[in-house]
Parts: structure tokens; sequence; C-alpha cells
């Protein structure tokens, strides 16, 4: 893959630096580098890496301060899940990177940036509470698998032992111009699992919410209250499809922002874009920042292309 990079860069007359991380940790750390540079950073991983320079460019950053532009992010899917690469044009191969750096236009991507007990920080596309925590435990499991298959044995294995979590969820519409969505709203209960999204899957390709865009000023809420097992089952498949026919106990909601809040006094354990944060909280505060990150892509109706270069 490297070898073939370097190739089609050197052939296409793309100027670069390449550089690879050393350890968990290290793409943030040379993101923190490159934020005062013009030039666009290409990212050869998973959702994981992208998750770390993306939240290395924005370090610093909230909603209320958005900074100064940054430089463009390319992706380069080879991970996993790819969930991030799902709301992305282009770059589905190498070929496809090399163009999108040459020819791509930048779209501004919304992230979501979250506060807690003594910390805050961004995420690009997932911050989850409940199994989704118990799934990304479990995953290591089953890395003969990829992508939705291993989030599926994962989950498979999880719901064997899995204990709900009393959860407050509040919900902040949006002033802007989506003000058409629904009021803000709360409810209490046990859930199976609360997410919040900037695109529409999780655990690649599990389609929590099939409506949500990057771009569109809003965050997606997805709330799963504690249901019995066949009800699960029952409602499982048409989940993983995004189906929008209602379900009971499924919620899904559009805002501007959101309040987690665990009732029971235990630690609230949640993942940043399948990263576990060691610190629990009492509660999470969740709030869309738009417009801050900018991701390279092709323009529309140019083919992507999956053939190597």
């Amino acid at each position: 893959m490297v070898a073939d990079l370097e190739a089609a860069l050197r052939s296409s007359g793309v100027e670069y630096s390449l550089d690879f991380t050393r350890a968990p940790g290290h793409a943030r750390e040379m993101a923190l580098t490159a934020r005062g540079q013009p030039s666009a950073v290409l990212v050869v991983g998973g959702d994981g890496t992208v998750h770390e320079v993306a939240t290395g460019l924005l370090s610093g950053t909230t909603p209320e301060r958005p900074g100064p532009p940054l430089p463009p992010l390319a992706v380069l899917p080879v991970g996993t899940g790819n969930d991030f690469c799902r709301m992305v044009r282009g770059a589905g191969s190498v070929g496809g990177a090399v163009r999108t750096l040459r020819e791509g236009v930048a779209r501004p991507f919304e992230v979501g940036f979250v506060r807690w007990d003594g910390g805050q920080g961004h995420f690009v596309n997932l911050v989850g509470v409940g199994i989704d925590v118990e799934v990304l435990k479990r995953r290591a499991s089953f890395t003969a698998l990829r992508g939705l298959p291993q989030y599926l044995a994962a989950l498979g294995s999880a719901l064997l032992r899995y204990r709900p979590v009393r959860l407050g969820v509040t919900s902040r519409s949006s002033s802007g111009p989506a003000a058409s969505i629904e009021p803000a709203a709360s409810m209490e209960g046990e859930v199976l699992l609360a997410a919040v999204t900037v695109g529409p899957s999780v655990g690649g390709g599990f389609l929590l919410s099939p409506a949500a865009r990057p771009d569109d000023g809003l965050l997606d809420l997805f709330v799963a209250e504690n249901m019995g097992m066949v009800q699960l089952l029952r409602s499982l498949p048409g989940i993983l499809r995004g189906t929008d026919e209602p379900t009971e106990g499924v919620h899904r909601q559009q805002v501007s922002g959101i309040e987690l809040r665990r009732l029971d006094g235990e630690p609230l354990f949640f993942e940043l874009d399948g990263e576990i944060m060691a610190e629990g909280t009492t509660v999470l505060d969740v709030r869309i920042q738009v417009g801050s990150l900018r991701v390279l892509e092709l323009p529309e109706g140019r083919p992507q292309g999956r053939e190597d270069a």
C-alpha cells in the first residue's frame, strides 16, 4: 500500500512528505504540527486514525471559538469499519486518494464537541454510551472478522451479560435553518444504547441514523430503550438496514445538542469514535461544532473509481 501510494504521488506530480505513526496518539501529535500548513493532510488508516488526526487539528477549538481555517483532510480508508469514509466522495483506492488530492473540493464537515467532568473533546462521527462501550471491549476477540460482521459478533457476545444503564436524555433543538425539527425533549429510563452521530453509520455499516449528513447543521440522536431479547432480535434487522418504520423502544431525533446523565450514581463510561474513554463521568454535554473541519472529496458527478494507481 505505501509503495503504491508513493509511486502514484510521484507520477502525478503531487508534492508530499510521508510520516508514520509510532504509537497510539502519535497521529494526533503530528496533526498538531500540521495545523498551520496550507497543504492537505492525507490520512491512511481507519476511523481511529481519522479521529486522532481530526482531534489534533481541532485541538483548542470549541463551538464558541472555532478558530482559524484548518488544512483540509483527505482519507484513504484501510481500517476495519471505515464509517467516516462512508460520508466522503472518492478516495476508495490509492488512485482515488491521489485524484482527490489533485482535484478535490474542500467540503465543510460538522463535528461533535463533548464536555464531561474534568474534560472535553471532539468526535468526527460518534459518541456512544451503553452497550456500545461493551461491544468495543469485546471486538478484540473477533479480529478474524471485519466491519459489520465483527461488530455483530461482539454485540452478540455483549448482550449475554450486559446490564442496561439508567439514563436521563435531554435534547436541545435547533434555532437555525433547521428549526423545523422536533422541539427540545427529555426522557428517563433504562437504555440499551444512546448514540449521537454526525454520519449515518457506526460499527462498519450499522445504520443507526440513515438520514444523518455531515453538513446539515445537526447531530443525530439514537436511543434504544431496554427491551426483551425477543423484541430486540425482531427489531435488529430493521435498525441495521436503517429503516424509517416506527420501532417500539427506538427513538431518533435531529438535535443541535444533547445531555446524557446517568441517574443511578454510577460512573457513565462512553466512547468517542471507537475510543473508550478511561475516565467515567456523571454527565455528557454534547454540542455541534459547525464547519470547523474541511474534508477533501471528489466533485459531485466525478466517478470515484476503485482501481489502484
